[in-house]
C-alpha cells in the first residue's frame, strides 16, 4: 500500500504546481517591490569560511542593474549543544517549531539505490553516511533520509539519529538489478531494463521533488539536500505523465525552498567516462542551479560530505529590495565579492512570487497554523438557588447599560441538606467574543433596597446590543460553592423605536422606608416578585425615543390588570429625572392573587408595551 501511496504522491506533488499556476492571467501593475534574500557562501584560499563581510563588501546585481542590499546577515547554524534536552518530534506541528529553532540545520539525504551499483560503492556509501551521522550533525538538528518507493505523504525531519542509522547501514545498491522485491515492483515496475529504468528514474525524480517541497515548507533559510546515485537519465516524455515530476521542475522546488542540492557520486572511478558523463549532466544541473556542488570520484567520501555540512553551517544572507511583476517567473542574479582573496559561491537567482503562490503560502499557513479551536462553553444550567434580575436602560454611545441584582431562594419544602443559604456569588459577564464586561463578587440586595458601598449589591456594565453570556459561581458564608448559573440574554437595543426599559421594582413597609427609597436614585431595586398586602411598591420605567438620539421622553401610561387581564384602574405616572417615569402602587387595597401592571410608552415613531406581573400575599 505505500509503494502505491508513494507513486500516487509523486504525482500528486508535481502537479501541485503547475495546477496552481493554471490561472496565471492576472499580475498586479509593474513596481511591486520585493523582498528579496540570497544566500551566498565565501571562502578563503585554504577553504576556511570568511566570516568578517559587511555589505560594502559585495556586488549584487540583477539582469546586470546593480542593487543596493539593504541587510548582509551571517548566518551560522550547528552551534553548541543546546543547554536543555530537545522535545522530541512527534507531529507536523512539532517539525516546524524546532525547525525555527535558531542554530538548528535542516538536512535530507536520499539513497538513490536504484542507481548506485553494489559492493564497493554501496561500502563506501554506509561508511562515509555513519560517520557523517556521528560526526558532522549536531545535537539540534534534523535529518530526514529517504530511499525509493517511501511514502513522499510521511516525509518528516526528525532528530532521531539511530533511525537513521538503520537505513543507512540497510542501503544496498541494485544498480543494473532489476529483480522485483515487492509487490510494487512487481506489479507497476515490470518489463524490459529500459523501462524499469525509466520507471526508477521517475521514482528518483519525483522523491527529490517532494523532499524540495518539504524542505520548503520549514522556513526561509538554507536547506541541504544530499543525492546519493551515480548518476540519473532524464526520463522521456511521455503521454499521460505529462504532470509528472523533472529535473527541471526540481530546480524549481529546490530554488524557491533554498535548498541547496549536493549530488555524491560515491564510485572512485568510472570505466567508460563518455557514459558517466551523459548520468551526471542532470544531477550537475541541479547542484549549479541550486548553489551545491557534486563530489565526484573523491577518495575520501566521508571527508567530503562533512565540508557538505560545512557549507552550511555558516553563510551569508543578502536582503535586497526590488520591483518585480508577480508573474512567478525566474530572475538572475550576480552575486561577487570584491575583497581580494576570497572566492564566492551564491544562488544564481529566485523565482517572484505570484497570485497563486500567495494564495497556496495561504492555503498552507491555514492549514499548518488553524486558528485554535472555541473555548467550550458550559452548559446551560439556571440555579433554584437564586432569584436574579436583569435591568436594560439606555448607555453611552449606543450601549445598553444591564444591571443586575439578586436574592436568594428560600429553602424548598422537602430540602433536608445541611447546606446554607447563598450569602454572595461571583459574577462573569462575558460579550460574544469573551471580552470580560465585569467580572467579582455581588451580594444579594438587602431590605429597603439601599445599597451599602462596602457591600456591593448590584453589578452595572455597558455593551453593545446583542448576545450576554452570565456565568455564575453560588457561595455560602464560608465561600463554599454551593452551585452555579450560567445563562445567555439577548440585550435589546433601545434607540431603534418607542421602547420601554427594564422597570425597576422596590419595596417599602412603611412610609419612612418608602420616602428613603423615593428619594435614592441609587437604591437596589428588588428581584422578587410576590408582596405583602402591608408594603407599598414604587415602580421606576425609563422610556425612549429614537428622535434626540434616544433622549426624547414619550409619554408614559399604566394600568392595573387581574388575573384575566381585565383592566382594574389607572394608575398615575410622574415623569422623573432623565428618561425615568415614577409610578407609585400600595398594595393595601388588593385581595390575595396575581396581577399586571400594564405600561404603554407613546412617542411620534409609535409606541411600546410592557408587563410587570407581582403576587400579593398576606
Amino acid at each position: 500500500m505505500s509503494h502505491g501511496l508513494s507513486f500516487l504522491g509523486a504525482a500528486l506533488v508535481a502537479s501541485l504546481a503547475p495546477a496552481l499556476v493554471h490561472a496565471q492571467a492576472r499580475t498586479p501593475p509593474e513596481g511591486v517591490v520585493h523582498v528579496v534574500r540570497i544566500d551566498a557562501i565565501a571562502v578563503d584560499a585554504n577553504g576556511g569560511f570568511v566570516s568578517n563581510l559587511q555589505a560594502g563588501d559585495f556586488d549584487l546585481r540583477e539582469g546586470g542593474t546593480p542593487q543596493t542590499i539593504e541587510e548582509v546577515r551571517l548566518v551560522s547554524t550547528g552551534a553548541a549543544a543546546p543547554d536543555e534536552p530537545l522535545p522530541p518530534i512527534g507531529s507536523a506541528a512539532d517539525e516546524r517549531r524546532e525547525a525555527a529553532r535558531a542554530g538548528t540545520r535542516l538536512v535530507a539525504i536520499y539513497l538513490d539505490e536504484y542507481h548506485v551499483g553494489p559492493g564497493p560503492s554501496a561500502d563506501r556509501v554506509r561508511d562515509a553516511l555513519a560517520g557523517f551521522l556521528d560526526r558532522d550533525l549536531d545535537p539540534r538538528d534534523l535529518l530526514v533520509v529517504m530511499k525509493p518507493l517511501d511514502s513522499l505523504f510521511g516525509i518528516r525531519l526528525t532528530r532521531d539519529r539511530e533511525g537513521a542509522r538503520q537505513i543507512v547501514a540497510g542501503f544496498e545498491g541494485r544498480k543494473g538489478d532489476y529483480a522485483p522485491r515487492n509487490t510494487y515492483e512487481r506489479n507497476f515496475m515490470a518489463g524490459t531494463p529500459e523501462r524499469i529504468e525509466i520507471a526508477r528514474t521517475q521514482v528518483s525524480i519525483s522523491a527529490l521533488n517532494a523532499l524540495a517541497v518539504h524542505l520548503g515548507s520549514l522556513g526561509d533559510l538554507r536547506k541541504s539536500l544530499i543525492v546519493v546515485s551515480e548518476g540519473l537519465t532524464r526520463p522521456p516524455r511521455q503521454r499521460g505523465r505529462e504532470y509528472l515530476s523533472t529535473i527541471e521542475s526540481t530546480l524549481t522546488a529546490a530554488n524557491r525552498a533554498k535548498v541547496s542540492i549536493y549530488p555524491v557520486d560515491p564510485r572512485r572511478s568510472v570505466a567508460d567516462a563518455a557514459a558517466a558523463e551523459d548520468e551526471r549532466a542532470a544531477l550537475r544541473t541541479l547542484a549549479d542551479g541550486t548553489d551545491g556542488r557534486s563530489v565526484e570520484g573523491d577518495a575520501d567520501l566521508g571527508a567530503a560530505i562533512g565540508r557538505i555540512a560545512a557549507e552550511s553551517a555558516a553563510y551569508y544572507l543578502l536582503t535586497y529590495r526590488a520591483p518585480h511583476v508577480e508573474d512567478g517567473g525566474f530572475h538572475e542574479v550576480q552575486v561577487s565579492v570584491k575583497r581580494p582573496g576570497v572566492q564566492l559561491r551564491a544562488r544564481r537567482g529566485f523565482f517572484a512570487p505570484s497570485f497563486d503562490d500567495k494564495l497556496r503560502e495561504a492555503v498552507l499557513d491555514r492549514v499548518n497554523n488553524p486558528p485554535p479551536p472555541p473555548p467550550v462553553e458550559p452548559a446551560r444550567h439556571i440555579s433554584p438557588l437564586i432569584r436574579p434580575w436583569f435591568g436594560f436602560s439606555l448607555g453611552e454611545a449606543g450601549k445598553t447599560r444591564v444591571s443586575f441584582v439578586w436574592e436568594p431562594v428560600g429553602r424548598l419544602p422537602g430540602d433536608r441538606s445541611r447546606r446554607g443559604p447563598p450569602a454572595r456569588l461571583v459574577l462573569t459577564a462575558l460579550a460574544p467574543d469573551n471580552t470580560v464586561l465585569f467580572e467579582g463578587p455581588v451580594l444579594p440586595a438587602g431590605p429597603g433596597g439601599i445599597e451599602d458601598v462596602s457591600t456591593p449589591t448590584r453589578a452595572v456594565f455597558d455593551l453593545t446590543p446583542g448576545r450576554l453570556k452570565l456565568r455564575m459561581k453560588i457561595e455560602d458564608a464560608a465561600a463554599d460553592l454551593l452551585d452555579s448559573d450560567v445563562r445567555d440574554l439577548v440585550v435589546r437595543d433601545l434607540r431603534r423605536a418607542v421602547s420601554i426599559g427594564t422597570p425597576e421594582v422596590f419595596r417599602a413597609r412603611t412610609a419612612r422606608e418608602f420616602a428613603a427609597v423615593d428619594a435614592n436614585p441609587a437604591a437596589v431595586p428588588v428581584s422578587s416578585r410576590e408582596f405583602s398586602r402591608t408594603e407599598r411598591i414604587l415602580l421606576r420605567v425609563p422610556a425612549y425615543s429614537p428622535s434626540d438620539g434616544g433622549r426624547d421622553r414619550p409619554t408614559v401610561s399604566a394600568r392595573l390588570l387581574n388575573r384575566s387581564g381585565q383592566a382594574m384602574r389607572s394608575l398615575e405616572v410622574q415623569p422623573a429625572a432623565g428618561n425615568m417615569n415614577r409610578i407609585d402602587l400600595p398594595l393595601a387595597g388588593l385581595a390575595i392573587g396575581e396581577y399586571f401592571v400594564e405600561l404603554a410608552a407613546r412617542g411620534r415613531p409609535g409606541e411600546a408595551k410592557e408587563l410587570i406581573s407581582f403576587r400579593v400575599t398576606n
